[in-house]
């Protein structure tokens, strides 16, 4: 709620509300990069309807969205009229102070816990003691992703079939009236509707509830998709695209995603914002979460010792490659990797004991043989400065430093590190060290060993 905050005002063109399955499979990127639509996932975990309801009112106060798209698969999975205070507190306490985040919160809390859970210290006072910097760190998911967070695990399922599930479940007396509420709200404020039950591996009884809903929604002639009997047409491969039961990976939130866009664009007034300067932000957003699924592949070709498929990776013009031979390299041993090593810039000439080279787009930016080195590179935004020295006992000992500036103390001028990382490797094999220029951060390493 927070990052939606920060949206320049009327620009949120498909609002997406709900549960996990809106942040982790509604992938922002792939929506401004296929259709130009300018969408936002404002979703919290396990998000029932009452939540849900007070989200889109809080939303409309900042924001026209073309459509309001639904996440429905709460009451299937998680049939409960009151959450966990963790889950409560993730649900209600990014809303501004107002009539409306009050009224949220009561209507989330046992009656014994409302007053306490109005004041957040009663709730967070004890997190003290276990505080960290990443408690004070940027969020990138949520604040430049337009609230899109990925799962990344790869687990196998057997696909699912609920087509002949005609059962209706039955709803809360909660929950079926603030799903009312919801409809009722959003056709008197004019914005069009629609209900979405997100794929994942389903059951029969969760099934049967989600038909009460769709029942529902031909009440109301509220349209909806039921992602659970379109895994053909969305394309889902169970092998490949699930995180775990609940939740799409990578892979898998882009084929839905890329889907849910399609179906958007035919049956609902959106318009290809792609090349409007005020729409920028969208731009900027899909390019970063095109290159954070290149910093994914590239550290899964690393755990997975692909090397062909990790040099490919670096091909990156966002990223500075540090490599470095260790002193007993005896060469190349597997000539079929020479060619993706020629396309970064380094030869086989150049492949001696003791090499280091500072790679980006192609190029070998710098090249050293000796024993101890110090070398530098500047992009105009950061000075990145690499060290090696060496040790017969631990390896080949690289530093990496990275200054953002400087502060200026009068007559001497100190530079302000903002990362700094040793790494050691083993004195064998050729190693690479990555580090994003775009998202600012280091990638990880990898040693590729032909012993």
């Amino acid at each position: 709620m927070q990052a939606y905050y920060k949206q320049p005002e009327g620009t949120v063109d498909a609002l997406f509300v709900g549960s996990s399955h809106i942040f982790c499979h509604i992938n922002t990127g792939v929506l401004w990069d296929e259709y130009g639509i300018s969408g936002f996932d404002l979703a919290g975990a396990e998000q029932p309807f009452w939540n849900s309801y007070y989200f889109i009112k809080e939303a409309l106060k900042t924001q026209r969205p073309k459509v309001i798209v639904l996440d429905i698969t709460t009451p299937g999975v998680r049939p409960v009229d009151y959450q966990p205070e963790n889950w409560l507190i993730t649900n209600t306490y990014g809303l501004k102070r107002s009539a409306d985040r009050y009224e949220n919160i009561k209507v989330s809390s046992i009656p014994d816990s409302f007053k306490r859970m109005l004041i957040p210290l009663n709730s967070t006072h004890g997190r003290y003691s276990d505080l960290s910097e990443e408690d004070f760190a940027h969020y990138a998911y949520s604040v430049d992703f337009k609230g899109f967070d990925p799962r990344e695990s790869i687990v196998k399922f057997e696909r699912p079939d609920v087509a002949g599930v005609t059962e209706r479940g039955e709803l809360s007396d909660k929950e079926d009236l603030y799903l009312r509420k919801i409809i009722d709200y959003t056709k008197s404020q004019g914005v069009p509707l629609l209900f979405f039950s997100s794929p994942y591996i389903v059951t029969a009884e969760e099934q049967a509830k989600f038909n009460t809903i769709f029942d529902i929604a031909d009440e109301y002639g509220v349209p909806y998709i039921d992602c659970n009997k379109l895994y053909d047409e969305i394309g889902l491969d169970f092998d490949n695209d699930f995180a775990e039961i609940l939740h799409l990976n990578r892979t898998g939130n882009a084929k839905l995603t890329s889907y849910l866009g399609g179906y958007l664009k035919d049956n609902f007034d959106l318009s290809d914002h792609r090349g409007d300067p005020r729409y920028s932000s969208w731009d900027s957003d899909a390019r970063r979460q095109r290159q954070d699924d290149d910093d994914f592949f590239l550290t899964q070709a690393a755990e997975n010792d692909d090397i062909t498929g990790y040099l490919k990776q670096l091909k990156n013009d966002n990223y500075v490659v540090f490599c470095t031979t260790a002193p007993g390299y005896e060469g190349l041993k597997d000539q079929s990797v020479a060619p993706y090593l020629e396309e970064l810039g380094i030869s086989q000439d150049m492949l001696t004991p003791l090499g280091a080279f500072i790679l980006q787009k192609g190029k070998c930016m710098y090249e050293s043989h000796d024993y101890e080195f110090k070398a530098a590179i500047n992009d105009g935004r950061r000075r990145m400065v690499f060290y090696r020295t060496l040790d017969d006992k631990i390896g080949h000992t690289f530093t990496y430093l990275r200054n953002n500036g400087s502060i200026d103390y009068g007559s001497v001028d100190y530079q302000r590190v903002t990362a700094y990382k040793t790494y050691t490797f083993e004195n064998e094999g050729i190693s690479f060290y990555v580090y994003d220029t775009l998202l600012d951060k280091a990638v990880g390493r990898y040693t590729y060993n032909e012993q």
